[in-house]
């Protein structure tokens, strides 16, 4: 447990910095496209995982298990947060207050018998400690499967920001999908955010 709780740690700092970075300094994706050398890559020893397939649109990653539908005039960074927890990251064209919008895609093996309140319960906790905020909690379904949703502000944090983390399970792994905003923008990215859930597909 304690080894999670400083991977929880690590990707909820990293995801922060996804948000902060605005994306300027990164080369974007371009759907149909895979990443060229010199994308961005966070300084550690990385683990290869098989390049999902973007075409009209679609973003496949049979090795992840999930295919979704990125956003019109997003660009895809497929790995953008490498090993232990790789994390594919789907970006605005555009940012705003020094945030870039953003959705996170993390597929976390977990320890066998693992429940979904056990998982969203870590991973808020982590969001109390990191953010000394307090969520808040709903209840949905993603890809037929029931899930939990922690939406909070950062309004102290440099830049201002929202985040949205929609978390459920499923046979494969644990699913976190993040939406990350400028602090005031949640109502203006709730319908793109809303049609990339609906739009996610488990795959065998």
């Amino acid at each position: 447990m304690a080894k999670r709780w400083l991977a929880f740690l690590w990707l909820a700092v990293l995801l922060l910095a996804v948000g902060c970075s605005g994306g300027n300094e990164a080369p974007a994706v371009p759907t149909g496209a895979t990443p060229e050398v010199g994308s961005p890559t966070p300084p550690s020893e990385r683990t290869a995982v098989p390049t999902p397939i973007i075409a009209g649109g679609q973003f496949e990653a049979p090795a992840k298990g999930y295919s979704v539908q990125i956003p019109d005039g997003w660009v895809a960074h497929p790995d953008f947060l490498p090993a232990p927890l790789s994390t594919d990251a789907f970006f605005a064209p555009n940012g705003a207050d020094g945030v870039r919008p953003n959705i996170a895609v993390l597929c976390e093996e977990l320890p066998e018998g693992t429940t979904l309140t056990e998982y969203f319960d870590a991973k808020t906790e982590i969001v109390r400690r990191v953010g000394n905020v307090e969520p808040e909690v709903s209840t949905r379904q993603v890809a037929g499967v029931e899930a939990m949703v922690a939406s909070y502000a950062r309004e102290d944090a440099n830049p201002p920001l929202h985040k949205t983390d929609v978390v459920f399970v499923s046979e494969r792994c644990g699913w976190s999908v993040s939406l990350t905003v400028p602090f005031g923008q949640e109502a203006e990215y709730e319908p793109l955010f809303e049609r990339f859930l609906a739009s996610f597909t488990l795959l065998p």
